[in-house]
């Protein structure tokens, strides 16, 4: 009687064995986590390129080439847990050789970015970056204006009457996200035009005569006066409204 329960067991054993199918044992399990830091990722800045009135101008960050834009903070981080990525995108940028461009000023142009993009949707779609929707984003520009650091202003280009749009794409296959954004921006320039002139001015000046009453001398003070030309370099600053024109692209590698 035990025999035939032991064999009955054995069968039993390889019966169940044989059922199994080898692909529910071979496939991968797939593990979502829940913990919101183990789910971020942190891309870099692989590329980027800034346009301006249809002059762009690119810069490698990971390739050997002279840089035009210098990165002075960068905090970019992405939360994957959701069904819609989320972005936070903190960026400052500095542009280099400024000094020279001054002088060579002939448009508006962009002296520093300022990128705090916070919890921004990444769905391939731009959106126009407003206070009311996403209330802890928004972007800072540097303008300058003229060939003076005086003239420089800071605005937002997100604020009427200028309009700004941004958007972020997430490729997985290639392990990439990309950041684009489109903006017209309206304000002031000023040249700045020098010119010779001659100022013809008067100066009071004293002198003191003698003269002779009853043969005895006496002094008086005579007041007069003098003109004087003097040459002076005069600069006149002439305002005109102006536009900027402004894309940029980022491409993100994690």
């Amino acid at each position: 009687m035990k025999v035939h329960i032991i064999l009955l067991l054995v069968i039993l054993g390889l019966t169940l064995q044989f059922c199994t199918q080898p692909s529910e044992l071979s496939d991968p399990v797939k593990v979502t986590p829940t913990d919101k830091i183990k789910a971020r990722i942190y891309p870099q800045i692989y590329y980027f390129s800034i346009g301006e009135n249809g002059v762009e101008t690119s810069d490698y960050t990971n390739i050997n080439k002279e840089q035009h834009f210098e990165a002075k903070k960068t905090e970019i981080s992405v939360d994957t847990l959701s069904q819609t990525p989320y972005i936070w995108f903190k960026l400052n940028l500095e542009r280099k050789g400024v000094e020279q461009r001054e002088k060579e000023f002939r448009r508006l142009f962009i002296k520093n970015f300022n990128f705090n993009i916070d919890s921004f949707p990444v769905i391939g779609v731009p959106l126009k970056l407003s206070s009311k929707e996403f209330p802890k984003s928004w972007i800072k520009l540097t303008l300058a204006r003229g060939p003076k650091k005086e003239l420089d202003t800071i605005i937002d280009p997100s604020v009427n009457p200028n309009n700004f749009e941004i958007g972020f794409t997430l490729n997985k296959p290639y392990r990439e996200i990309w950041a684009t954004g489109y903006g017209k921006i309206f304000n002031t320039r000023f040249a700045l035009i020098k010119r010779d002139t001659t100022v013809v001015d008067s100066v009071l000046k004293t002198r003191w005569d003698t003269v002779w009453v009853d043969n005895k001398p006496h002094i008086r003070r005579v007041d007069y006066w003098e003109k004087k030309e003097i040459k002076l370099q005069i600069e006149e600053i002439t305002s005109f409204p102006d536009s900027l024109i402004l894309n940029f692209k980022f491409r993100l590698k994690y």
